[in-house]
């Protein structure tokens, strides 16, 4: 039987009725990361000791009738930005080679009480603040779709990882766009939830509360909404995780569900392919009876001098770090560095008021509509390389540029569900960002689970 490929829903049933062993589906992925990771360095530290003991175990607890929860004896990967107890966490960094971290990450934590058993954690950009993965200390990872081509970041390890079939399931971590990035450049799901959804204790390093969010990575809806199940909630820890129910979603048509396509107004450039991407994913939507009308998100532009503001204030201490050690750090940082020059207080006080505004146009567009359709990225990814401009169909645009939408969901708070299209001319996956009022991913869920069938489901890259 083929386990690589399968979701982590379907291997927890199998392994559950005894169909296959968790110890045969830890081995299988372990072999798999043996047989392609060469070519992609996506694995960082390999756990395969640690994971057959806890797959033994998981075996001996099935046959006593005894099931720690829906991912019982299911194999996953960690984005090496997450604590795990007694290792370094050093978020790629040379600054952090004797950062032993005394105890799991809370969503680590809460993914192995699942049953879930870590197999490998996953390359990250040094200090986990860049759009493709790349360090001094593991080098750069590359696109399973294309090895020319970034995976994207700063989870761009953990999405080329279950892109190319070495896991099923994943924790990423996304402040600007970091888990939904990476998934639409792997051609797979990723899933950042409402903002203080999920604890952030044990995140390296641990910065931007308000924006950063932890949240899964995998090839199945089903998937998301398990692992997002099992990681959300107050932990005792972190003061700012409200108790807030989720809510299960249910299998039900989205005929009438009002869906809000953010139009091509002329503000923010997108390439054809992004562009034929995110009109296929608003027919296939309407095919499936939801309402679909163009809308228009105001002034869209002024997300970048309100998170460039605030970042800057947020990451004072690592760009005072990067200005002092230079050599210790990748050079992405040094022009990261010096981009975020210390704001004046004026304007601090500008992008205060510009993040209120922002949140006020998202919340004035869910009165009308349940759901908004939008880019995440104007382009599939980029070739690995300097990405200050990058190349939008013969037009170089500032990275920045290029990710608005994906900053802005992040200054506001809302949840976004990233799904694939199917793949553009040069054969490059492409995506769209479903994105729902605060506090409401069960929406997300029962939408893209039909929408992604209807668009030809998640593909496999070229990889054997």
């Amino acid at each position: 039987m083929t386990l690589v490929y399968r979701s982590a829903c379907e291997l927890a049933a199998l392994i559950a009725d005894g169909e296959v062993s968790a110890e045969e589906t830890v081995r299988a992925h372990l072999a798999r990361i043996d047989a392609v990771d060469g070519r992609l360095n996506a694995v960082v530290e390999r756990l395969d000791e640690e994971a057959l003991t806890e797959a033994r175990r998981a075996d001996r607890e099935r046959a006593r009738g005894e099931r720690r929860g829906p991912l019982h004896g299911v194999p996953v990967t960690l984005k090496e930005a997450l604590a795990m107890a007694g290792k370094v966490t050093r978020c790629g960094s040379t600054v952090l080679a004797g950062n032993v971290t005394a105890a799991d990450a809370t969503a680590v934590a809460r993914l192995r009480r699942a049953g879930a058993i870590p197999i490998a954690r996953t390359n990250v950009p040094d200090m986990g603040m860049d759009a493709q993965t790349h360090n001094l200390v593991w080098g750069t990872t590359r696109n399973p779709w294309d090895l020319t081509r970034t995976p994207g970041g700063s989870s761009g390890g953990e999405a080329a990882a279950i892109a190319a079939g070495m896991s099923p399931l994943g924790l990423g971590s996304d402040v600007g766009g970091s888990i939904r990035i990476p998934a639409v450049f792997c051609g797979i799901l990723g899933l950042k939830p409402t903002q203080h959804r999920v604890s952030l204790a044990g995140h390296v390093p641990l910065t931007l509360h308000d924006y950063m969010q932890i949240g899964p990575l995998a090839r199945s809806v089903d998937d998301l909404e398990v692992a997002l199940a099992a990681i959300a909630g107050p932990d005792g820890e972190q003061s700012l995780i409200p108790p807030v129910p989720l809510e299960r979603s249910e299998e039900r048509s989205i005929a009438g569900l009002r869906l809000g396509v953010v139009s091509d107004d002329g503000q923010v450039r997108r390439s054809r392919a992004v562009a034929v991407g995110l009109a296929r994913a608003a027919r296939a939507a309407g095919d499936l009876g939801a309402v679909v009308e163009e809308v228009t998100f105001p002034s869209v532009f002024d997300v970048l001098p309100c998170i460039t503001r605030i970042f800057a204030i947020g990451l004072a201490d690592l760009r005072h770090r990067v200005l002092v050690s230079p050599a210790a750090f990748h050079p992405y940082l040094h022009r990261l560095a010096a981009a975020l020059t210390p704001p004046s207080a004026d304007e601090i006080a500008e992008a205060m008021t510009l993040r209120e505004t922002l949140r006020s146009r998202m919340m004035a567009l869910f009165a009308r509509h349940d759901v908004l359709l939008c880019p995440l990225a104007s382009v599939p990814a980029f070739p690995i390389g300097d990405a200050d401009l990058i190349d939008v169909d013969g037009d170089a645009l500032p990275l920045a540029a290029i990710l608005v939408y994906s900053f802005l969901v992040n200054v506001c708070g809302n949840p976004s569900l990233v799904i694939p299209t199917g793949p553009s001319e040069s054969g490059l996956p492409v995506g769209v960002q479903l994105v729902g009022r605060m506090w409401d991913e069960a929406t997300l869920f029962a939408l893209a689970r039909p929408l992604v069938a209807a668009l030809g489901g998640v593909a496999r890259p070229p990889l054997d």
